[in-house]
């Protein structure tokens, strides 16, 4: 390693004392312990088998004099690094040379490193770091700064300065997340969290022989956990690729029975670049839990996770009970190529349902109805919840805001309620599924009768931002949204099969144009109704 550097000299040809100073140097021709594991450096880039390390500014390597200083460690007093740095021009090299004072004659010596000079614990410790960070893809600069360490063994030459190798004894984590869904490509990378069932990180002892893991520290709030800071790291579509955002991560060595990876993702605002490409600006997280997961000191584990998550269709907006098959922007979907319903679709909206020349209007009723006449809904909206149904929602249904994200139209969207089934209920109050159908809780049936005001329900500030513990006696509804020409997803508005009828002199129902929905808003729940031409979803799931 140091082919090109004169034992007694700097790089810029600066005289030195080298009385009683020994050079510690890299020895590059030597193969690495772990061969998918590059050895000796300190920084660290993902080849597609392990990471290869290099030195970096303020690495500092310790020597374990056992003739001299039976108990002692000795620092390095300078390294060439500074010098090969300002040639290079780069921030990292792959060799170095140490310098020790003193007279080294032993055949071999130990060799520790702990990191940076400003950030090493000290020669007997070493503290991997519960917050780190990475500027760029496949790029980790700081490794050493958050608990990069190595331990080796020194080789006397036969001019008397000494050759080493670093065998690495922390633990790296390099994450490859990708997806196969648009949504989610469009959004960036801002944090990786890991969080475990002991100490992920701290300070522990640190010896010839690496890490002693008997002295990891008690778990508390602050080292169960690593966040690794990323500067908007891209997702890339169908395949994982390091080179696009490859995040490389110091971890303790251990066996952890609960690990838990936790993606912080944001899909950005775009502005100036065509007419339908918006972003959301929607933050959110996607959790991945592992159990039993092993990490070995001095190897690196590759966690490279599809990034998914649920996605809506966009064809379930309709008019009240319009035809099967005719929701709102038929002819005219975000896909198409005049894409109206698109949440970023910038010029004035034309091609909305206006009349009932429209196959896409909603079911209209004449005026002569029979006095008993069944004007339920029997197209798009038939599999909807009555409004009896809906009143048990709201009454008993325990809502849970949850702010998870979602897809929908290729863009990332987040926000739900989970609402517990009338199965669920109908058996907490000793009823049938079919007694709810048929009468609400204050025991009449409003498909006969008008609902005189709106019923509100707001969520227990213990269910916000969370789902519930017993998830199977509960069902999901996205906050989709409605459209009236403009609209989209924001809040959840959702058609129940009743429609909503006046009664003339002779008792005959009138349909008023309208029909009862559910909406789901945050921490408030609400029976109420809207116009039958609004588009609102009848995505309701059949497990409900």
């Amino acid at each position: 390693a140091t082919d090109n550097i004169e034992p007694g000299k700097q790089k810029q040809g600066q005289e030195i004392d080298t009385t009683k100073i020994t050079a510690f140097s890299v020895n590059n021709e030597a193969p690495p312990i772990d061969p998918t594991n590059s050895a000796t450096r300190t920084a660290g880039e993902y080849t597609g088998t392990g990471v290869r390390f290099y030195w970096t500014l303020g690495d500092v390597l310790y020597v374990h004099n056992t003739i001299d200083e039976p108990t002692g460690v000795r620092s390095s007093y300078r390294s060439d690094i500074d010098d090969q740095l300002r040639a290079s021009g780069k921030d990292r090299t792959p060799r170095a040379t140490f310098w020790f004072y003193g007279d080294f004659t032993a055949p071999q010596y130990t060799v520790r490193y702990t990191g940076p000079g400003t950030y090493g614990f000290n020669e007997r410790s070493v503290k991997i770091q519960n917050a780190q960070e990475q500027t760029k893809p496949n790029d980790a600069a700081k490794l050493g700064e958050y608990g990069d360490c190595g331990t080796g063994i020194a080789h006397r030459q036969d001019d008397g300065h000494y050759t080493f190798m670093l065998d690495h004894k922390a633990s790296y984590i390099t994450f490859l997340p990708y997806t196969l869904q648009k949504g989610v490509a469009r959004a960036k990378i801002e944090q990786i969290k890991v969080t475990a069932n002991k100490a992920v990180c701290g300070k522990f002892n640190f010896d010839d022989n690496g890490i002693d893991l008997d002295s990891r520290p008690a778990t508390t709030r602050d080292n169960d956990h690593i966040e690794l800071t990323l500067d908007n790291f891209p997702i890339p579509l169908t395949a994982p690729n390091a080179e696009a955002n490859a995040a490389i991560m110091v971890i303790a060595p251990g066996t952890y029975s609960k690990f838990t990876v936790e993606y912080t993702i944001h899909e950005p605002i775009r502005v100036g670049v065509g007419e339908n490409e918006g972003g959301t600006n929607v933050w959110g997280t996607i959790t991945k839990e592992y159990s039993n997961v092993t990490f070995t000191a001095g190897k690196n584990k590759v966690i490279s996770q599809n990034l998914q998550l649920p996605e809506y269709p966009a064809d379930t907006y309709y008019m009240w009970d319009a035809a099967v098959g005719q929701h709102y922007w038929k002819g005219y979907e975000w896909n198409s190529p005049i894409p109206e319903q698109d949440p970023f679709f910038i010029a004035y909206r034309t091609h909305y349902p206006k009349d009932n020349t429209d196959p896409r209007w909603y079911r209209e009723f004449p005026d002569n109805l029979p006095r008993n006449a069944d004007i339920e809904a029997k197209r798009s909206c038939k599999d909807c919840p009555n409004v009896n149904e809906l009143y048990w929602y709201v009454r008993k249904g325990d809502f849970y805001w949850d702010n998870s994200l979602w897809v929908c139209m290729d863009h990332l969207y987040h926000g739900g309620h989970w609402i517990k089934k009338l199965s669920v209920i109908a058996a907490e109050e000793g009823k049938s599924v079919s007694d709810l159908k048929n009468a609400s809780p204050d025991g009449i049936d409003y498909r006969k009768k008008r609902l005189p005001t709106p019923v509100t329900c707001n969520i227990a500030s213990g269910h916000w931002d969370r789902k519930p513990a017993n998830i199977n006696d509960y069902f999901y509804l996205p906050d989709l949204g409605f459209y009236d020409q403009r609209g989209g997803p924001g809040g959840g508005h959702y058609w129940s099969s009743t429609p909503i009828y006046l009664w003339d002199s002779d008792l005959q129902p009138i349909f008023n144009r309208s029909a009862y929905m559910l909406i789901t808003s945050g921490t408030q729940i609400d029976l109420g109704s809207t116009s039958a031409s609004i588009g609102c979803s009848q995505r309701w799931p059949a497990d409900r």
